[in-house]
Protein backbone atom coordinates (compact mmCIF):
# COMPACT_ATOMS: atom_id res chain seq x y z
CA UNK A 1 0.00 0.00 0.00
CA UNK A 2 2.85 2.38 0.78
CA UNK A 3 4.30 1.79 -2.69
CA UNK A 4 0.95 2.67 -4.28
CA UNK A 5 0.73 5.85 -2.20
CA UNK A 6 4.29 6.84 -3.10
CA UNK A 7 3.70 6.27 -6.83
CA UNK A 8 0.36 8.07 -6.80
CA UNK A 9 1.83 11.04 -4.96
CA UNK A 10 4.68 11.24 -7.47
CA UNK A 11 2.01 11.68 -10.13
CA UNK A 12 0.30 14.34 -8.01
CA UNK A 13 3.57 16.21 -7.54
CA UNK A 14 4.22 16.05 -11.29
CA UNK A 15 0.81 17.54 -12.01
CA UNK A 16 1.50 20.18 -9.35
CA UNK A 17 4.76 21.10 -11.07
CA UNK A 18 2.90 21.32 -14.38
CA UNK A 19 0.40 23.66 -12.71
CA UNK A 20 3.22 25.85 -11.45
CA UNK A 21 4.84 25.95 -14.90
CA UNK A 22 1.60 27.27 -16.40
CA UNK A 23 2.32 30.55 -14.67
CA UNK A 24 5.18 31.23 -17.11
CA UNK A 25 3.07 31.44 -20.29
CA UNK A 26 0.34 33.21 -18.31
CA UNK A 27 2.73 35.95 -17.20
CA UNK A 28 4.24 36.21 -20.69
CA UNK A 29 0.83 36.48 -22.38
CA UNK A 30 -0.41 39.05 -19.87
CA UNK A 31 2.78 41.09 -20.15
CA UNK A 32 2.57 41.05 -23.94
CA UNK A 33 -1.08 42.12 -23.83
CA UNK A 34 -0.29 45.06 -21.53
CA UNK A 35 2.62 46.18 -23.71
CA UNK A 36 0.73 45.77 -26.94
CA UNK A 37 -2.44 47.44 -25.64
CA UNK A 38 -0.93 50.44 -23.83
CA UNK A 39 2.47 50.98 -25.47
CA UNK A 40 1.69 49.95 -29.05
CA UNK A 41 -2.04 50.74 -29.03
CA UNK A 42 -2.67 47.34 -30.66
CA UNK A 43 -4.49 44.95 -28.32
CA UNK A 44 -4.37 41.26 -29.13
CA UNK A 45 -7.32 39.06 -29.99
CA UNK A 46 -5.98 36.11 -28.01
CA UNK A 47 -4.66 37.30 -24.62
CA UNK A 48 -7.98 37.34 -22.77
CA UNK A 49 -8.88 33.78 -23.69
CA UNK A 50 -5.37 32.46 -23.12
CA UNK A 51 -5.30 34.25 -19.77
CA UNK A 52 -8.50 32.80 -18.36
CA UNK A 53 -7.82 29.29 -19.64
CA UNK A 54 -4.29 29.23 -18.19
CA UNK A 55 -5.54 30.69 -14.90
CA UNK A 56 -8.28 28.05 -14.69
CA UNK A 57 -5.89 25.26 -15.61
CA UNK A 58 -3.37 26.45 -13.01
CA UNK A 59 -6.02 26.57 -10.28
CA UNK A 60 -7.56 23.19 -11.12
CA UNK A 61 -4.32 21.28 -11.62
CA UNK A 62 -3.02 22.53 -8.27
CA UNK A 63 -5.97 21.10 -6.29
CA UNK A 64 -4.49 17.64 -5.64
CA UNK A 65 -1.00 18.97 -4.91
CA UNK A 66 -2.46 21.45 -2.43
CA UNK A 67 -4.28 18.61 -0.65
CA UNK A 68 -1.10 16.54 -0.56
CA UNK A 69 0.74 19.43 1.04
CA UNK A 70 -2.05 19.95 3.60
CA UNK A 71 -2.63 23.52 2.45
CA UNK A 72 -6.39 23.54 1.85
CA UNK A 73 -8.36 25.75 4.19
CA UNK A 74 -9.60 23.96 7.28
CA UNK A 75 -11.95 25.19 9.95
CA UNK A 76 -10.34 23.95 13.14
CA UNK A 77 -12.86 25.23 15.67
CA UNK A 78 -13.70 21.75 16.95
CA UNK A 79 -10.82 19.63 15.73
CA UNK A 80 -8.25 21.38 17.95
CA UNK A 81 -9.99 19.77 20.92
CA UNK A 82 -9.86 16.27 19.41
CA UNK A 83 -7.10 13.71 19.64
CA UNK A 84 -5.00 13.04 16.52
CA UNK A 85 -6.72 9.66 16.22
CA UNK A 86 -10.19 11.26 16.27
CA UNK A 87 -9.07 13.82 13.66
CA UNK A 88 -7.77 10.99 11.47
CA UNK A 89 -11.12 9.23 11.74
CA UNK A 90 -13.03 12.38 10.80
CA UNK A 91 -10.68 12.97 7.87
CA UNK A 92 -11.15 9.35 6.76
CA UNK A 93 -14.92 9.74 6.91
CA UNK A 94 -14.84 12.94 4.86
CA UNK A 95 -12.46 11.39 2.31
CA UNK A 96 -14.65 8.30 2.05
CA UNK A 97 -17.68 10.50 1.35
CA UNK A 98 -15.91 12.77 -1.13
CA UNK A 99 -14.07 10.08 -3.11
CA UNK A 100 -17.11 8.60 -4.92
CA UNK A 101 -18.27 12.10 -5.84
CA UNK A 102 -14.86 12.91 -7.34
CA UNK A 103 -14.78 9.63 -9.29
CA UNK A 104 -18.28 10.30 -10.65
CA UNK A 105 -17.33 13.89 -11.49
CA UNK A 106 -14.17 12.76 -13.31
CA UNK A 107 -16.16 10.21 -15.31
CA UNK A 108 -18.80 12.78 -16.21
CA UNK A 109 -16.18 15.37 -17.18
CA UNK A 110 -14.51 12.79 -19.44
CA UNK A 111 -17.76 12.39 -21.36
CA UNK A 112 -18.32 16.16 -21.43
CA UNK A 113 -14.85 16.59 -22.94
CA UNK A 114 -15.45 13.83 -25.51
CA UNK A 115 -18.75 15.42 -26.57
CA UNK A 116 -17.07 18.80 -27.04
CA UNK A 117 -14.37 17.16 -29.15
CA UNK A 118 -16.89 15.23 -31.26
CA UNK A 119 -18.95 18.35 -31.94
CA UNK A 120 -15.94 20.56 -32.61
CA UNK A 121 -17.24 22.92 -29.94
CA UNK A 122 -15.43 26.23 -29.50
CA UNK A 123 -15.44 28.73 -26.68
CA UNK A 124 -17.01 31.73 -28.39
CA UNK A 125 -15.26 33.93 -25.81
CA UNK A 126 -12.98 35.87 -28.14
CA UNK A 127 -11.94 36.18 -31.74
CA UNK A 128 -9.45 33.39 -31.06
CA UNK A 129 -12.40 31.03 -30.39
CA UNK A 130 -10.39 28.11 -28.99
CA UNK A 131 -11.72 24.54 -29.08
CA UNK A 132 -13.08 23.66 -25.63
CA UNK A 133 -12.04 20.02 -25.41
CA UNK A 134 -8.44 20.71 -24.24
CA UNK A 135 -9.69 22.81 -21.34
CA UNK A 136 -12.28 20.16 -20.51
CA UNK A 137 -9.46 17.59 -20.59
CA UNK A 138 -7.72 19.70 -17.94
CA UNK A 139 -10.92 19.59 -15.85
CA UNK A 140 -10.98 15.80 -16.18
CA UNK A 141 -7.30 15.40 -15.35
CA UNK A 142 -7.54 17.77 -12.39
CA UNK A 143 -10.50 16.07 -10.75
CA UNK A 144 -9.17 12.57 -11.46
CA UNK A 145 -5.86 13.56 -9.87
CA UNK A 146 -7.70 15.06 -6.91
CA UNK A 147 -9.63 11.78 -6.55
CA UNK A 148 -6.32 9.91 -6.58
CA UNK A 149 -4.92 12.14 -3.84
CA UNK A 150 -8.10 11.79 -1.77
CA UNK A 151 -7.69 8.02 -2.08
CA UNK A 152 -4.08 8.37 -0.89
CA UNK A 153 -5.19 10.49 2.07
CA UNK A 154 -7.84 7.90 2.93
CA UNK A 155 -5.29 5.08 2.76
CA UNK A 156 -2.80 7.09 4.83
CA UNK A 157 -5.44 7.55 7.52
CA UNK A 158 -5.64 3.74 7.81
CA UNK A 159 -1.93 2.97 7.75
CA UNK A 160 -1.05 5.86 10.09
CA UNK A 161 1.74 7.17 7.94
CA UNK A 162 3.81 10.02 9.28
CA UNK A 163 1.73 13.13 8.52
CA UNK A 164 4.86 15.11 7.65
CA UNK A 165 4.76 15.82 3.94
CA UNK A 166 7.81 14.88 1.92
CA UNK A 167 8.92 17.62 -0.40
CA UNK A 168 9.00 16.81 -4.12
Amino acid sequence: MNRFIDLAERWVVGIGVLAALLLVPLVLATTWEVISRYALDAPTIWAYEIGYTLTGAHFLLALAYTLRQGEHIRIDVLSVFLSPQARRRIDALVYALVLPILVWLSWTLWHYMAEGYARGETSGQSALNLPVWPFRAVFTLAFATLALQVLCELLKSFVHRDPKVQQP
